[in-house]
């Protein structure tokens, strides 16, 4: 799906090269997490 709203993981580290390759495994739970909340708020709106 493109949409300029939503990116995937990989494509805001290809767009942001300026993230320290240390921080990433830190910062990527989090990402996930804020992902997978969304889905389940916009899941619950369906609903």
């Amino acid at each position: 799906m493109e949409t300029k709203y939503y990116k995937t993981w990989d494509e805001y580290i290809k767009e942001h090269p300026e993230i320290d390759e240390k921080l990433i495994p830190v910062i990527a739970p989090k990402i996930q997490s804020y992902e997978e909340m969304m889905f389940s708020f916009v899941m619950t709106l369906l609903m």
